[in-house]
């Protein structure tokens, strides 16, 4: 794989001592994971290792306060710091990472939470009137890029201090969204809104095993984990429960999911994207190629082509405040249910056994699992007017790396340690999906409008895409061309 299966493992040869917007609402955990952890404490160890443990530069920043705009997401966890201690484990865990930093680089956090229109437009305003506003901030990348695109960021590229090819920055994710030489939004263990923007496919164990299906733990170890073989199961599991001749609340169904941005995960899951590069990682069209068109059309046809096969089209009503389509799989209705890791978070409390793969392949021969991540995933950015790039690229990095064993620990066995998960196989899983987590850049800029029209025929079960993207195709390529312009005009 493009990145180590493990980022602990990486790093415990160099720390001896450790460890816009979605379907939905879940910025935090719900109100039974909170209690959950209300008494949780995550404390400053007594000894922190020595800096030199680590591949971080040492510097002292004489008591320079870090200005950071913090975009807060309407769907995920974005907390880059709290003033105190909350009791909360992951609040705890950014808070202790950001004293760590602070007392290591003699510096101070500022932090302005914003929620992400607040942040598009503070971005927009602030740095076009040429204001020194912030060091660093966070942002949802499509719309973060947008900000690059009006020259308001700097290349990070050209920030020496970031050390991206160090594993507490996810390099494959960086990099399949830069274009040419220039990265403007990047993705590493600092912040768990990246994290949570990866799609996965929870399954519910106990129709797996009542239906004698076969297990899709077995099936990802031994490369066996298809789309053919998940669509199958799916047909499997979906069954008129009280045989009444209607697809209701009542019956069991393969798949739930939110028709939306996850339906393409089925397509880059087979390793096929819209939009490829070229030699010199500038985006190309090519149109589809064969391999896209024959994922797009198995799911097309075996998914979508019948309504009554996603249990978000189920007549009637369940009890809850979420979406149908996550209350049938909280019921025990759904075989499988397709979402973002973020999701997990109101699956702490239900009443069977569950696990976590990745998305299918599109045939075994396939090197590697590709997980799609939402274009809308959690980004840090530098602005152009930013007075010392250098010393905040250090910053960053000592935050990403003092992140790995205690924020993103907290995130994986705390905030994701609900009550049917805490098998080695089902973070075994989560470690696969991260370390496999990809673009689809095509959605991240929505040139000419194709990834939008994909996922719109593509839930319609057309099968008429090819004729669609060649229509689209003079508006795609003038879109990828102004956007290589534009990147070469702002300055890379």
């Amino acid at each position: 794989m493009k990145r180590a299966i493990s980022i602990l493992l990486t790093l415990a040869v160099l720390l001896p001592a450790f460890a816009g917007c979605s379907e939905s609402k879940t910025n935090t955990a719900d109100e039974g994971a909170a209690a959950e952890l209300q008494n949780t404490e995550v404390q400053t160890p007594e000894t922190e290792p020595a800096e030199t443990e680590l591949p971080l530069p040492e510097a002292d920043y004489d008591g320079y306060g870090i200005r950071v705009l913090n975009n807060i997401s309407n769907f995920a966890y974005t907390n880059i710091g709290e003033e105190g201690l909350t009791g909360e484990a992951l609040d705890d865990a950014v808070f202790n990472r950001n004293k760590t930093v602070e007392d290591a680089l003699n510096v101070t956090f500022t932090i302005e939470k914003r929620e992400y229109y607040d942040t598009n437009s503070t971005i927009q305003n602030v740095v076009s009137a040429g204001e020194d506003a912030y060091d660093f901030y966070t942002c949802d990348l499509n719309i973060l890029l947008g900000h690059a695109m009006s020259g308001y960021d700097i290349n990070a590229l050209n920030v020496s201090s970031l050390q991206f090819d160090q594993p507490w920055w996810n390099k494959q994710a960086i990099d399949s969204v830069s274009i040419g030489n220039a990265v403007y939004g990047f993705f590493g263990d600092l912040h768990t809104g990246y994290f949570e923007s990866h799609n996965v496919a929870v399954f519910n164990k106990r129709i797996v095993n009542d239906l004698n299906l076969p297990d899709p733990y077995e099936l990802v170890h031994n490369n066996e984990w298809t789309l053919d073989e998940m669509i199958t199961m799916m047909d499997a599991a979906k069954m008129d429960m009280d045989g009444d001749g209607k697809w209701t609340v009542e019956d069991q169904y393969g798949l739930s999911m939110y028709e939306g941005n996850w339906s393409i995960a089925f397509i880059t899951g087979g390793d096929a994207f819209i939009v490829e590069k070229d030699q010199d990682n500038l985006p190309v069209w090519n149109g589809l190629s064969e391999r896209f068109l024959a994922i797009y059309e198995a799911a097309a046809t075996r998914i979508w082509n019948d309504k009554s096969n996603n249990a978000i089209n189920a007549r009637g009503t369940l009890p809850g405040n979420l979406e149908l389509y996550r209350l049938m799989f909280i019921y025990d209705r759904v075989l499988f249910l397709v979402t973002q890791i973020g999701v997990l978070k109101n699956m702490r409390d239900v009443q069977f056994e569950l696990g976590v793969v990745p998305s299918p392949k599109w045939e075994e021969s396939q090197a590697d699992y590709v997980s799609l991540i939402f274009q809308g995933a959690n980004a840090v950015a530098i602005p152009i007017t930013n007075p010392d790039p250098e010393r905040t690229g250090t910053v960053l990095d000592y935050l990403a790396a003092h992140s790995t064993a205690t924020v993103r620990d907290v995130y994986m066995n705390q905030t994701l340690d609900f009550k049917y998960i805490q098998d080695q196989e089902s973070q075994e899983m989560l470690d696969i999906i991260l370390s496999t987590g990809t673009f689809e850049i095509a959605s991240v800029y929505d040139w000419g409008g194709i990834a939008g029209q994909v996922m719109t025929l593509l839930n319609a079960g057309k099968t008429t895409l090819a004729s669609t993207s060649a229509k689209l195709e003079k508006r795609i390529v003038s879109a990828m061309e102004k956007t290589v312009a534009t990147f070469a005009e702002v300055g890379q």
